[in-house]
């Protein structure tokens, strides 16, 4: 059973939409605040400390969205996180000032917080073991729609000399439309709402569940991984490759349906299978591979060394669609139905911690070796990662109804 057959088809639609948009918002506002356009431009370390602030503040705030998300429901906290993503895309048009980065970030910060859990968790109040992956899987497509989609678009429309703060500004309506949007199409998914439970016992169930502190060192070193990649890549193009409009879309563009395709596939393999941990690490391994040609592989010779083995991205970019949907689906086998908003929580801190360490050791590592040290920082992320995921018990159908069972 996929999404035509599910009770929620149209409440997990309009999520899914909704999440794209508000992704789109808040990554055409990195690419803006990035570009030499907002405030002359900002230093490789400001930029970083933008990225680092956001997740610092959905780190100490998220477990309080997610087990409250446990007592009150779901949609009343997914809404106001839309119009609080709305309202700092906002604050950044408004008022362009170096002082105020910090604490517009702080705003991002809440809203992926409240948002990332609630959604997660509304996700998983509506799939079930043979669905769980493909769900998730859309999930993850909504978000990399959302993040490449605006990412590019902030892009394109500064290289067609649109404004910044008029950018800004149209993300800052487009997720506040969202909001509108998710308050009328959303339904509640939370069956059962507790407001008699404690936010202090329901992450202390959480925290305690050994299968999801096995979890830790495979997330946050591929979490690291993707921050990395956000806080470098423009400079990396900028600084390292000669590429043309045409060789920027045909790269891109490949990765993209490459990915999307992995996602989609391997979703359904993992339900059609039963299994988490194989496609969790076939997608580890992927994406390792990829990130490391795009950040090393290609070196001072420009794109002319990844044209040479064209053939291998497309390819790597499917193979890294099995890491999102089994990942996202091994979280909700493990987690307790009374407690799905405190463990996406953990799921929360788990990127936030990622978010943090990835564009901190990124920047220091370009800064201080270049290429190089961005490539061998890759590959030790990539390798913790995939020792990690050897621990990592399978949580799927049985395993997992036998090893809930001895908690």
């Amino acid at each position: 059973m996929g999404l035509r057959a599910s009770e929620h088809r149209l409440t997990l639609i309009a999520l899914y939409l909704v999440t794209m948009i508000m992704r789109a918002s808040f990554y055409v506002t990195i690419a803006v605040i990035q570009s030499h356009s907002y405030l002359g431009g900002l230093t490789e370390w400001e930029v970083a400390a933008v990225l680092i602030v956001y997740p610092v503040t959905e780190l100490a705030t998220v477990s309080f969205f997610g087990s409250y998300s446990d007592k009150i429901g779901r949609k009343p906290i997914l809404i106001a996180s839309l119009f609080i993503t709305g309202a700092a895309a906002f604050l950044f048009s408004v008022a362009p000032a170096a002082a105020f980065l910090l604490p517009f970030a702080a705003v991002f910060g809440l809203g992926a917080a409240s948002k990332v859990t609630t959604t997660l968790s509304m996700i998983a109040d509506a799939s079930g073991e043979d669905n769980r992956a493909r769900l998730m899987g859309y999930y993850d497509l909504s978000t990399l729609m959302g993040l490449a989609g605006g990412y590019g678009l902030g892009i394109i429309l500064l290289q067609f000399g649109y404004e910044a703060m008029l950018i800004l500004l149209l993300a800052a309506v487009a997720c506040t439309i969202s909001g509108v949007i998710g308050y009328f199409a959303i339904q509640e998914t939370r069956k059962v709402v507790q407001t008699e439970a404690k936010m202090t016992e329901l992450l202390r169930m959480v925290a305690g569940d050994k299968r999801i502190q096995l979890m830790l060192p495979v997330y946050v070193p591929i979490i690291s991984l993707y921050g990395l990649l956000i806080a470098n890549v423009e400079r990396i193009i900028e600084d390292h490759f000669s590429l043309s409009n045409t060789d920027m879309l045909i790269l891109f563009g490949m990765l993209a349906v490459s990915l999307i395709l992995g996602i989609i596939t391997m979703g359904h393999l993992s339900d059609h299978f039963c299994k988490r941990r194989p496609f969790i690490v076939v997608g580890l391994i992927g994406f390792g591979i990829l990130a490391y040609l795009l950040v090393g592989g290609a070196g001072e010779g420009g794109i002319e060394n990844l044209w040479a083995v064209w053939p291998l991205l497309p390819v790597l970019g499917f193979i890294a669609g099995a890491f999102p949907p089994a990942a996202m689906a091994y979280l909700t086998d493990v987690s307790h139905e009374d407690a799905r908003g405190s463990t996406m929580g953990v799921y929360s801190i788990f990127f936030g911690s990622g978010m943090i360490i990835g564009p901190a050791t990124g920047a220091y590592a370009y800064s201080t070796y270049g290429l190089m040290g961005l490539a061998i920082l890759v590959a030790i992320l990539i390798g913790i990662a995939c020792i990690g995921a050897y621990f990592m018990p399978e949580a799927h159908g049985v395993e997992a109804q036998s090893a809930t069972s001895n908690d």
